[in-house]
């Protein structure tokens, strides 16, 4: 009984300073007064019920803690207070609170009364004992603080079963994953119960689930919840610490590090970079070229270079270009070193343009300008390149002061046109590839780099086609015949209807020269007039064949749409495969009866047709022409304006003719001569009548003499 009564004191002295309820005190201070042996057994209760209210404390306090932190850890991520489910905790955490004090009023309440009537139980048995068996006093009364403690220790361990190792928010805990259930993840932290972790915290970027059942993580607990016996665990607390940690040492250190694009800005902006913690990447900063498809990027992992840090938002700024330039310039510095005018450099079209294609060529890109592509004719490099494609180009120069290289495709090869004119000589005839067609043509590839023009007009004989692709088609291969040649330039023209027999020369055959032809008036220019014979065949009068007479315009003799007849002059065609036709030429009958009718010293009425200061020019008839020189035209000389206001065009004058020539189809004429022939005439007339009136004395003998005859 000493020894229970000590084991009593001891817990006594140590619930000494453990406040405990009103009504508990009372019933112990009832209960010391009724039978003193019970107060030091209700002490240990009490000590008791301190621990309870105690580890309630703790799990309040551990509550309230993780609280703060998940409400901190929200504002680093850009996440509202507001937005934490502090109404559930809240709940939660009171009904844990409610339900921790009711069981521990309750077990106190049983276990104060069962201890009670125990202790009543044992005072009545060891006072008759006592009566009955003196010597059997020591023994009960030994006995009776044992059968006390029991209950104490039934009810220690029931309070054990509801209670949970003690959970330091500050450490990580490393569990399992052992099931995962709806939005909820159950992981095995080594507890009497598990941990439950929200399943969006190990929801990747794009969706997917970053662990599965039986994978091993880090967290780190959060709350305890009593009344449902788990403990709420998060992982996302310890990647971000983590990361942060991360970010900062390498921040710090001038380091760079590895990072995930996940998304674009709410702006577009630019992007988030996952790398522990959200970082921002401006687009300007994602390459070195313009993003021309941000959602290309997102999911990939780059490596960055941390330009920023706000420590009170935990996030910061990162650059992926600035790695990037510095790799090019050490590159650019190193390719200059290494490379040489001439050499041979592979590469991969990264841009085309209208004059030119780049090429990246380690580092740095080079210029293919689009004359250097082919020998050919090239109007846009897209016609012989591709985005991505791989070249070897030359080395044609390079300017390291401004970072600039010029490369060539075609001089990796010898030049085609070179022996051009041995290849494709005039007249040659060929199969050959249709490679592009146009409003004007078509392109012909004779071989790599050498191309001709099939022009719409050398399609065919039969007139002006209005469609290319009547007759030629993309991709055809087709017989051409070269009919221009010119290496300098490098083009060559061919032609389709030339392997044919030209109208124009079926037409020559069975038309000699001196035949009589007939024509329509097509087209009459400045120097010729183009005269349709029949369909495909046109014939050309120069105007030097229209008159023997020199005329201005071909408009004075004839009209457009007129039916003429004009003389074949050559059983050749010009140069220009017409036929060779005159109209003078059929005046030369009319000219042969004029001079024959009209001698020299006869006169003529002609038509003034101009004046000029080296004579006048007359009109004999239509087709034949005459002149009069300055000196024919009068007695003295006169001056342009004087012969102007005499002699009008149009007006009609006699002139007598002094020489005419049928070769070379002249007759020139006098003024000057027609009034001295008139004066003689006129004189002649005179002289001739005085005679007939006037009587000589010779006149007389000889009437005489005839009388006597």
């Amino acid at each position: 009984m000493e020894e229970a009564k000590e084991t009593q004191n001891t817990k006594t002295e140590e619930s000494a300073d453990t406040p405990i309820s009103a009504e508990t005190e009372a019933e112990v201070k009832e209960n010391n007064e009724t039978n003193p042996e019970v107060t030091n057994e209700e002490t240990a209760v009490s000590t008791d019920i301190k621990t309870t209210d105690e580890a309630a404390a703790t799990a309040e306090a551990t509550e309230s803690t993780e609280t703060e932190e998940t409400v901190e850890t929200a504002e680093v991520n850009g996440i509202e207070p507001a937005e934490v489910d502090e109404t559930e905790e809240q709940i939660e955490e009171s009904a844990v609170e409610e339900t921790i004090d009711e069981t521990i009023d309750e077990t106190v309440d049983e276990t104060v009364e069962e201890t009670v009537e125990e202790s009543t139980a044992v005072a009545e048995d060891d006072s008759t004992e006592d009566v009955v068996d003196e010597s059997a006093d020591a023994e009960p009364e030994a006995e009776t603080p044992e059968a006390a403690q029991e209950p104490l220790d039934e009810f220690s361990e029931l309070m054990n079963e509801y209670s949970l190792k003690e959970a330091d928010t500050e450490s990580r805990i490393t569990g399992k994953i052992i099931d995962i259930i709806d939005n909820k993840v159950i992981v095995d932290i080594g507890q009497k119960t598990e941990g439950i972790l929200a399943k969006e915290e190990l929801i990747d970027w794009d969706g997917s689930l970053k662990y599965n059942i039986g994978d091993s993580i880090t967290v780190i607990c959060k709350n305890i919840n009593m009344k449902q016996g788990y403990i709420t665990v998060s992982k996302k607390q310890v990647d971000l610490a983590e990361g942060w940690q991360n970010v900062r040492r390498a921040y710090e250190k001038k380091e760079s590090m590895e990072g995930r694009v996940v998304a674009v800005t709410e702006d577009g902006k630019g992007f988030k970079v996952d790398m522990g913690v959200e970082m921002f990447l401006p687009m300007s900063q994602v390459d070195i070229r313009k993003v021309k498809s941000p959602k290309s990027i997102i999911g990939k992992d780059y490596v960055f270079k941390i330009t920023r840090l706000n420590s009170r938002e935990k996030t910061g700024v990162v650059s992926r270009r600035v790695i990037l330039e510095e790799e090019r310039e050490e590159k650019i510095k190193e390719l200059f070193e290494n490379l040489k005018v001439g050499d041979l450099a592979k590469g991969v079209v990264t841009s085309l343009t209208d004059y030119g294609a780049f090429v990246n060529i380690g580092g740095m890109d080079g210029l293919i300008h689009k004359d250097n592509i082919s020998y050919g004719r090239v109007n846009h490099p897209k016609e012989k390149l591709r985005k991505g494609d791989e070249v070897e180009a030359m080395v044609l120069e390079m300017d390291p002061g401004n970072n600039r290289i010029s490369l060539g495709l075609k001089q990796k090869f010898e030049d085609p046109w070179s022996s051009i004119v041995e290849k494709y000589p005039v007249g040659k005839k060929l199969i050959a590839k249709v490679t592009k067609i146009v409003s004007f043509g078509a392109f012909i590839e004779l071989e790599d780099g050498v191309e001709g023009l099939l022009h719409i007009s050398d399609l065919t004989w039969e007139g002006k086609t209005s469609s290319v692709e009547e007759f030629v088609a993309v991709g055809e291969r087709i017989w051409v015949q070269v009919i221009e040649l010119n290496p300098t330039d490098k083009k060559i023209k061919l032609g389709l209807k030339q392997l044919e027999m030209r109208p124009e020369e079926k037409y020559i055959q069975t038309h000699q020269n001196g035949d009589v032809v007939s024509g329509i008036v097509k087209k009459i220019l400045k120097s010729r007039v183009f005269v349709e014979l029949e369909k495909g065949v046109e014939g050309v009068i120069k105007i030097s064949d229209i008159s023997y007479f020199r005329i201005d315009s071909p408009h004075e003799f004839l009209k457009e749409k007129e039916k003429i007849e004009a003389v074949v002059l050559s059983e050749t065609l010009d140069s220009n495969y017409k036929v060779k036709l005159g109209l003078k030429q059929l005046s030369d009958i009319e000219w042969k009866q004029y001079i024959g009718s009209h001698r020299n010293g006869s006169i003529a009425t002609v038509r003034v047709k101009k004046v000029t200061e080296n004579g006048m020019s007359v009109e004999i008839s239509k087709n034949i022409e005459g002149f009069i020189r300055p000196n024919e035209l009068d007695e003295k000389k006169l001056e342009a304006k004087e012969l102007e206001a005499m002699y009008k065009p149009g007006q009609e004058i006699e002139a007598l003719i002094l020489n005419s020539d049928f070769e070379r189809k002249r007759i020139y004429l006098s003024l000057r001569a027609v009034r001295k022939k008139k004066e003689r005439e006129e004189i002649d007339k005179y002289s001739k009548s005085e005679n007939e009136q006037v009587t000589t004395i010779g006149d007389l003998f000889e009437s005489a003499i005839d009388k006597k005859k």
